[in-house]
């Protein structure tokens, strides 16, 4: 089944910029996550935010990957506001950060995670800390992102050898979506979970710390972000208002909406 069927399933959802998002609270996706799991079919997850979605609207490709191939959950006060504006508010911030704990956290014992992304050590970092936190999961191993063809066919290799259960795939967008794609229908990994994680290796490494609670409540998270990695300048600076200005003109010209063809 496709990840938009999947999110068809869903009581509600909301469009925003032709990507569909199911409004769930976190319990819902937590839920929703368990059963995709549960149900032994290889699926992909992402969690996209003004960012991802600003490359998407500039790619038709990426923007139909996204929908055909992956379960999307919101992230951020960016889609918080294109929601709430469409009048159909999100109820939760499902960002993965704070998702995939949780997730985590209800897995089954003994359900088996590989660690893949990021700068070298950095996955080795996260899952060296994660592994403690979850005792009831295995964490079966880990490998940095800086794949070439040589070394991703090795990862593969692993991948085949140890049949992880879940997959966190932190190399940033759109080559963790590419990398998920290229491997979704791998008939030796029948049962796996790819969760698109992004930097948040970083966080749950211990590299990068997350924004007060007061500042996540005042949707300036972005802010935190920004004064921790001064390399991010641009997505925010510029990213905002042009995210801002996407949704407005979609508003203008009726063109939120997921276009019917990206669902067959």
């Amino acid at each position: 089944m496709s990840a938009t069927a999947g999110a068809q399933e869903a009581a509600d959802f909301v469009d925003i910029l032709r990507v569909r998002f199911p409004r769930l609270t976190v319990p819902q996706a937590v839920q929703a996550l368990l059963g995709r799991l549960a149900s032994q079919k290889s699926v992909g997850v992402c969690f996209p935010d003004m960012s991802t979605l600003n490359l998407a609207a500039a790619d038709a490709q990426m923007r139909s990957l996204l929908q055909r191939r992956f379960l999307v959950f919101n992230d951020g006060a960016g889609l918080a506001w294109a929601a709430q504006r469409r009048g159909r508010p999100l109820p939760a911030n499902l960002n993965g950060t704070d998702l995939v704990p949780l997730l985590f956290a209800a897995l089954p014992a003994e359900t088996s995670v590989f660690v893949l992304g990021a700068r070298p050590g950095v996955a080795e970092a996260a899952q060296a800390l994660l592994a403690p936190r979850f005792p009831h999961l295995r964490f079966v191993g880990s490998h940095h992102g800086y794949l070439d063809a040589q070394s991703e066919a090795a990862v593969l290799s692993k991948l085949h050898a140890l049949r992880p259960q879940i997959v966190l795939v932190a190399m940033g967008n759109p080559l963790q979506l590419e990398f998920i794609d290229r491997h979704l229908d791998d008939p030796l990994l029948p049962q796996t979970m790819y969760l698109a994680v992004g930097g948040q290796l970083d966080y749950y490494g211990g590299r990068l710390k997350r924004a007060p609670l007061w500042m996540r409540k005042a949707k300036l998270e972005w802010l935190f972000i920004l004064l921790q990695q001064p390399h991010k300048a641009r997505r925010y600076l510029v990213g905002i208002p042009l995210f801002m200005l996407r949704c407005l003109l979609a508003e203008r010209t009726h063109s939120h909406q997921l276009q019917e063809e990206v669902l067959t």
